[in-house]
């Protein structure tokens, strides 16, 4: 029986299930071969028989003999026949295979292919998250120098409001003085 991976098998599952295959594969060519010269032989065996059988005269005596040699040749013909139908089924088997090893060796090659574009993606996301952490570096920087000039432009904008709180106040005694002295 032939062995089948599953689908999702791993690649290196894969390459071992095409190592089996090619291992029954040539198992069975060599059942073929050999059933190829077991049918062979027999058949020559059949085919003197048959010979032997056609030069003989039959005497009555030589009945038993002729009897043995029917039975014999009735086996001969029921092996050949069943040889036959192992080396069909054989044959049907080992075709059976070669379609599935071609069907893996092709899950193979597009898991290959898969890997390689897998690999590629990945690549192109790391360069795109190292550029992205470049440019979150880059806006940091940037928000750090923003919210520090924030904070001077506050202090200066303080010490304004001081100022212009102290003029409006020295302002608001000086008119005072003013009118009190022109009273």
């Amino acid at each position: 029986m032939p062995t089948i991976l599953a689908l999702n098998a791993t690649p290196r599952e894969k390459i071992y299930g095409d190592e089996i295959m090619l291992a029954e594969l040539q198992h069975l060519q060599t059942l073929i071969s050999r059933l190829t010269e077991q049918l062979e032989t027999k058949r020559l065996e059949n085919q003197f028989l048959q010979e032997e059988l056609a030069t003989s005269t039959v005497r009555p005596e030589d009945e038993q003999a002729r009897q043995a040699l029917v039975q014999q040749l009735a086996q001969l013909q029921s092996q050949y026949s069943q040889s036959e139908q192992n080396q069909l089924d054989l044959a049907n088997r080992h075709a059976d295979l070669e379609l599935a090893h071609e069907q893996l060796h092709n899950d193979h090659q597009a898991l290959i292919q898969q890997q390689s574009t897998t690999e590629q993606r990945i690549s192109t996301l790391e360069q795109e998250k190292l550029s992205l952490e470049n440019e979150s570096l880059q806006f940091t920087e940037t928000k750090s120098q923003l919210e520090a000039e924030r904070d001077a432009l506050m202090r200066k904008n303080d010490f304004a409001k001081q100022k212009v709180e102290a003029i409006i106040h020295r302002l608001s005694m000086l008119g005072q003085t003013s009118t009190e002295t022109s009273n």
